[in-house]
């Protein structure tokens, strides 16, 4: 509990509870106040849109059902007026057409009553989040100082998918592992070679004649898929060991970047890329355990790297909003096929073995955390700092030409 407050602390506007029924009324705001949050309560939909007009709100929490003005109207009427608004709707309808139809309206989540106390914290958490992250781009687009405000334009960062019960979702990481496996450097690479050097294989007496060109191969992903075992290795270490976050000046993480990335250095010349480092405008104190940010920070440019286009750059760079410092890197993609991570998959991009392209053959002995993995290991690691982690599309309009880029961005909360 005492982590779920340090998450939701610098959200300050109070949450709109939309319920008629006076006993949903009470135990919304009753898990709401457990978690540090105020409320103000409404019976219906025009009262809502009357408490809207007065004061601003962080989150809404609508039941559908309601006299007078019912949830679905509300969330219509306020979209038209505010947006940005952000949803979490509760209610005991539970059939698909109905809960596809009211996420199709650009609600955040779908609680189905009775509430389950777990689930409603989770759900909470992850707007709370997400408006704090949409607070803090709008904050950096009014900061007049940022040189990044007139480089890039912004895009929200949005929850794409919501998992309607632990079968799905177990069932969607299953397909996800098996993808992962079967594709580019590492399992299923060594399987296919093994098909291809039993059915090339010589009897020679008690030995066997092999092809040279499928032992090389072999051997080198053998390489891979060694890197992959010490990936899985790490990756435990991460999950079971608590941080020990240390006080460091911002400037002094910025001056061991490019150790760091020492490993990436030896890569870029295949590509004909390049590593730009940032200059910091305003130094601030930071709590860091280096050992797992400097794991994840790694992955961050590796995956930069992977799927950059060549003859370009990874631009690292820094800025100050609100109560966080960020920690940014930039890489251009393809506009076709690919055009970076599609909204949709901004968050799905970030869960266990899914991949939204195959493994880039090239930085197969780079890559630290296989099975897609990476990024799901980059977001917990932020989540140990009291941190935040986003990755989504960009339009780069610096040069002559726009260009599609991707930004992951790392937020830590800085000491006052």
């Amino acid at each position: 509990m005492e982590n779920v407050k340090k998450e939701i602390r610098r959200v300050n506007e109070p949450i709109l509870v939309l319920e008629d029924k006076p006993e949903n009324q009470l135990l919304l705001t009753k898990l709401l106040e457990n978690e540090g949050m105020t409320s103000v309560v409404v019976s219906n939909g025009k009262e809502g849109l009357e408490a809207a007009e007065k004061q601003k709100f962080s989150i809404y929490i609508v039941d559908l059902m309601m006299p007078v003005m019912d949830g679905k109207t509300f969330i219509r009427e306020m979209k038209q007026k505010k947006p940005d608004s952000i949803f979490l709707v509760q209610s005991a309808i539970d059939t698909t057409d109905e809960i596809i139809e009211i996420m199709r309206m650009g609600v955040f989540d779908y609680i189905i009553k009775p509430i389950d106390i777990n689930q409603f914290q989770r759900a909470l958490i992850k707007a709370l989040e997400y408006y704090d992250l949409k607070e803090t781009e709008k904050q950096l687009s009014s900061h007049s100082g940022m040189l990044l405000r007139n480089q890039l334009e912004w895009l929200t960062y949005k929850e794409s998918r919501r998992r309607t019960d632990q079968n799905s979702s177990e069932m969607l990481s299953i397909q996800n592992l098996r993808t992962s496996l079967s594709q580019g450097s590492g399992v299923g690479a060594m399987v296919t070679l093994v098909d291809l050097m039993k059915s090339s294989l010589i009897e020679n007496g008690e030995t066997y004649i092999v092809n040279k060109p499928i032992t090389d191969l072999l051997i080198q992903n053998a390489e891979v898929v060694r890197t992959l075992l010490s990936g899985l290795e790490s990756i435990s270490a991460i999950l079971e060991t608590d941080v020990q976050p240390a006080e460091m000046m911002a400037s002094d993480l910025i001056k061991k970047l490019p150790d760091i990335l020492k490993e990436v250095y030896e890569y870029l010349p295949q590509k004909n890329m390049k590593l730009t480092f940032p200059e910091l405008k305003m130094d601030t104190k930071l709590k860091i355990d280096m050992s797992s940010f400097a794991q994840a920070f790694e992955e961050i440019v590796i995956n930069a790297y992977k799927y950059g286009l060549k003859d370009s750059s990874i631009d690292i760079f820094t800025f100050q909003s609100g109560a966080y410092f960020c920690l940014a890197v930039k890489n251009d993609v393809q506009e076709k096929p690919y055009g970076g991570i599609p909204h949709e998959y901004e968050k799905l991009v970030l869960e266990p073995f899914f991949r939204l392209l195959p493994p880039e053959e090239s930085a197969g002995r780079l890559e630290k955390f296989g099975l897609g993995l990476g990024l799901t290991i980059v977001e917990h690691v932020m989540r140990k700092h009291n941190g935040l982690f986003s990755i989504h599309d960009v339009k780069d309009h610096t040069g002559t030409t726009i260009k599609s880029s991707v930004v992951a961005e790392m937020f830590l909360p800085f000491e006052s």
